[in-house]
């Protein structure tokens, strides 16, 4: 005997796919919706239903590269998942019908761990139908979920018992209207700051500026046309966020505040503030201890072994500077001086300029210039002999400048792993300067 299941079946495009109703809640007509950012791409919008607010997900978006047409009318169907207390509303051109059908076994199951499909027979027209199933993907995508009012009261968001107010800056970033809870603000100054660009690889972090003896990193959110700065601080750890324009400090009635479910993005939760819906950023997102800490200047300290401070080399390549922790630091020497061997093997590495030899070992020296985006000098070089990982490496350089001892709050270290050249940066003559990480230089040879 075959098995049966109620499904929901629904237009993308001219396709027919369906919804199990296990996992639907409700359904709508879209009327209207408020535009929001900071979000996945599949995620356009904000609309508020049967006393529930949730975000618009494009189906089709989430499945392909192709986004519905908002110009013409859309029905939300409600994904609700009653574990977790969560729920999205997912896009959808036209809903078709509600109906019983039967599990079919297709030759070839289009399913993944990502993507979980099954197949019905629709035995009128003679087809099979293919069910969708977004949870995996919402998840995969980082897309967070309301939490639902309407289906469950125990939930971990925070609740009050009397109608009580919170202090927000209003500020707008690109086209979109966000607000921070004005106990992380710790000022605001226009965008004036020469802004050092970190690799691209580390996670929402656009670059770092000095300021006022330390290196405060800035964070990478939308589009802004830079013009002024907020500067954000918990337990000590701070961050920048450009945006295009700040408005005045706000009070929101915090039982009207529609929270994301756990909060796992950075934005937390939306508020209607006189007709608009504003996005709340979360600072804690970003300020926590995978930030970078307070760094200031220090001066060279007395006392050299002192646990406090830590020494780092100053060089420069293509008029650039850079630094290197001394404790990995075995010698520098003048590249003219050392005998060079060309070999066959290190051809095709295209940064192994040449081998040598350093206490009676033979040595790689690797050009820098790929990953730094440099061009190192083709004579009157140094080069700097660096142990990682019982690895003996060396590196070109243009100039050594000097050695520096700095206390340990004034290095700015970034979690990184062996495939990121740059670890850090610390504070030198009020100049920010990375640091390069030798785990990556001993990954090179």
């Amino acid at each position: 005997m075959n098995n049966t299941s109620s499904i929901i079946e629904f237009k993308l495009f001219d396709e027919k796919y369906c919804f199990n109703t296990q996992n639907v809640a409700y359904v709508f007509e879209l009327e209207e919706y408020n535009d929001v950012g900071g979000f996945h791409d599949a995620v356009i919008g904000l609309t508020k239903y049967n006393n529930d607010i949730m975000l618009l997900i494009d189906t089709a978006k989430l499945y392909s590269n192709k986004s519905l047409d908002m110009s013409k009318e859309k029905s939300v169907i409600v994904i609700y998942d009653a574990v977790e207390n969560r729920h999205y509303g997912m896009l959808v051109d036209e809903i078709i019908k509600l109906e019983e059908v039967e599990d079919a076994n297709p030759s070839v199951s289009l399913s993944t761990k990502e993507m979980i499909i099954k197949h019905y027979k629709d035995e009128k027209q003679h087809t099979l139908i293919n069910e969708i199933y977004p949870l995996p993907l919402l998840l995969k995508h980082h897309i967070p979920a309301m939490t639902s009012l309407h289906f469950n009261k125990n939930q971990n968001i925070p609740m009050h018992t009397s109608t009580t107010t919170k202090h927000y800056l209003l500020v707008r970033i690109d086209k979109h209207f966000y607000a921070v809870a004005s106990e992380y603000v710790k000022e605001v100054l226009e965008n004036e700051f020469s802004m050092f660009t970190m690799q691209e690889n580390i996670r929402d972090v656009k670059g770092a500026i000095a300021l006022r003896e330390e290196i405060v990193q800035v964070i990478d959110f939308q589009n802004a046309q830079k013009n002024d700065l907020l500067i954000l601080e918990h337990n000590g750890l701070k961050m920048a966020l450009e945006v295009d324009e700040v408005y005045d400090i706000e009070d929101f009635d915090t039982e009207k505040i529609e929270y994301i479910k756990d909060s796992p993005t950075n934005i937390e939760a939306f508020y209607n503030h006189n007709e608009q819906v504003i996005a709340i950023l979360n600072p804690l997102y970003y300020l926590q201890e995978k930030s970078s800490p307070k760094t200031k200047k220090s001066d060279i300290p007395s006392t050299v072994n002192s646990f406090n401070y830590q020494e780092y080399l100053i060089f420069y390549i293509d008029k650039k500077a850079y630094s290197i922790s001394m404790q990995n630091v075995r010698q520098v020497i003048e590249s003219e001086t050392l005998a060079k061997t060309n070999s066959s093997a290190i051809a095709a590495k295209e940064y192994i300029k040449f081998l040598t030899t350093w206490n009676h070992q033979a040595v790689s020296v690797i050009k820098l210039d790929t990953f730094l985006h440099v061009n190192t000098k083709e004579t009157a070089t140094q080069i700097i002999f660096v142990e990682s990982d019982k690895k003996i490496m060396a590196f070109l350089v243009d100039d050594i400048d000097n050695i520096v001892y700095l206390d340990k709050s004034a290095v700015s270290e970034i979690k990184c792993n062996h495939t990121e050249i740059i670890s850090g940066a610390i504070m030198y003559n009020d100049e920010v300067i990375v640091t390069l990480n030798e785990k990556f230089l001993a990954g090179l040879v």
